[in-house]
């Protein structure tokens, strides 16, 4: 009996430890385990009691998010200079701006510059074979650049419950299989990837606001940096502040919040 006890707790402890080894290595490993334990030659009694208990610990490990971070250092480093960069800078001028300029008159600016903004949204669209997708951005476009005054207003989702497609290249690409890759942060384009990375210069091609370039050398920059005033003044300021300041490491918040964002985003 003293025998049967101790091979029935060195039984369970093996068990245990090769759990938590597969949990480390690869979340996918963990989905075979209950189909393992099921398989192995014990008393119906003490089966059942460890296969529900796997089955929970695997059901929690699914809910984790695995990010890949292949230059913590560089990131971490990155991270801190967007950081400082929004405290020092973006907040300060995004709160006077919007001391300023009344919040209807900043909803229009965003307005304006989205719909100013379609065509990268569109060719995505028509990229991962959305066609409908495609074909309401174009519609939109028709509707918000006319009834809504030069798309200051948007009457195609206000009156015609026409959304807009949040569709960007590093969404196309995921459309197609090609993973993540390494978490990235980019200076003053904040968290990214790899393969979000690759997207963001087709995306930077296909603004129309790209183009100011060619009327002054920094007037794109300016245009850019403008937008991001104007949309942290309505809701992104509080957005990254509230997820930041009360997190325990806001590098890895950020990093997961944005992971897990992007992996939703190529799903839908």
């Amino acid at each position: 009996m003293r025998k049967l006890v101790l091979l029935v707790c060195f039984f369970v402890l093996t068990m245990y430890t090769f759990n938590i080894s597969l949990f480390a290595e690869d979340s996918t490993a963990s989905r075979e385990q209950p189909a393992v334990n099921k398989s192995d030659d014990v008393s119906p009694v003490i089966d059942t009691s460890d296969t529900d208990e796997d089955v929970d610990y695997v059901d929690i490990s699914m809910d984790a998010t695995f990010v890949k971070d292949s230059f913590p250092s560089y990131n971490r480093a990155i991270f801190t200079f967007n950081d400082k960069l929004y405290y020092g800078f973006f907040r300060p001028v995004s709160k006077g701006y919007k001391t300023v300029v009344p919040e209807f008159a900043r909803l229009g600016v965003r307005n304006f510059f989205t719909n100013v903004r379609m065509p990268g949204r569109f060719f995505n669209c028509l990229f991962q074979g959305k066609f409908k997708g495609a074909g309401t951005e174009l519609t939109r476009l028709l509707i918000n650049s006319t009834i809504g005054g030069a798309g200051f207003t948007d009457p195609a989702k206000k009156y015609f419950h026409l959304e807009q497609q949040d569709e960007d290249f590093g969404q196309t690409l995921g459309r197609y299989d090609m993973g993540a890759g390494s978490h990235l942060e980019l200076p003053f384009f904040g968290p990214s990837n790899v393969r979000d990375a690759c997207g963001l210069v087709v995306d930077i091609a296909l603004d129309p606001v790209t183009l100011l370039t060619f009327v002054a050398p920094y007037a794109s920059t300016a245009a850019r940096t403008y937008i991001a005033i104007n949309d942290i003044s309505i809701d992104k300021g509080d957005t990254y502040e509230g997820l930041v300041e009360d997190a325990i490491d806001p590098y890895i918040a950020v990093q997961d919040a944005y992971s897990q964002n992007r992996a939703k985003k190529v799903k839908e």
